[in-house]
């Protein structure tokens, strides 16, 4: 019987919404990880508002989170990886906010969009600002590694590290 070999994962985009979250909108309301988008009629109807918006939660996009200040709704979504994929979201998800009855209550603000991120650069910058989303560079002490490899990521030494470990473990059987 083999014994399976636990996986470490690190959860670093919800470690880092929820810290720059508690560090720049501590002071206001938020929520994380907020279902954006419509809900079926004919099943609110017929199940309730509460009962379908727990049936549908799996089936709606989810933004990072969204705070509500006294002027406006800024939705905000945390990269680390796959930034464009981020930022492409955001516009989307900005549509759905005028239909989404969780957010009703706030119909009157206007919506203002965010990206936060590790790290950035000129053409990130250029595609947000064309884009209307505020980026927002936040890499607290101990982001900086993992932003520091990732920038490793593509050079030739690490890439043939890389090769090297595939390697070993298909020769050692391993995953």
């Amino acid at each position: 019987m083999s014994i399976p070999m636990a996986r470490k994962t690190q959860q670093v985009e919800s470690r880092m919404i929820s810290e720059y979250m508690l560090e720049k909108y501590g002071k206001f309301q938020y929520t994380l990880a907020v279902p954006l988008g419509s809900l079926p009629q004919d099943m609110v109807t017929s199940q309730g508002l509460a009962r379908t918006i727990g049936v549908m939660r799996p089936y709606r996009p989810e933004v990072d989170a969204v705070v509500a200040l006294p002027r406006y709704l800024v939705l905000v979504e945390a990269k680390v990886w796959n930034i464009v994929n981020g930022l492409a979201k955001l516009p989307l998800y900005k549509s759905l906010v005028p239909v989404t009855p969780e957010l009703r209550q706030y119909s009157q603000l206007e919506v203002l969009m965010e990206l936060v991120v590790g790290w950035s650069n000129p053409n990130l910058e250029r595609m947000a600002r064309d884009s209307g989303v505020s980026v927002v560079v936040f890499t607290p002490d101990w982001l900086k590694p993992i932003v520091d490899q990732l920038h490793l990521y593509w050079t030739r030494e690490y890439r043939a590290e890389r090769e090297q470990k595939l390697a070993m473990r298909e020769y050692f059987g391993v995953e």
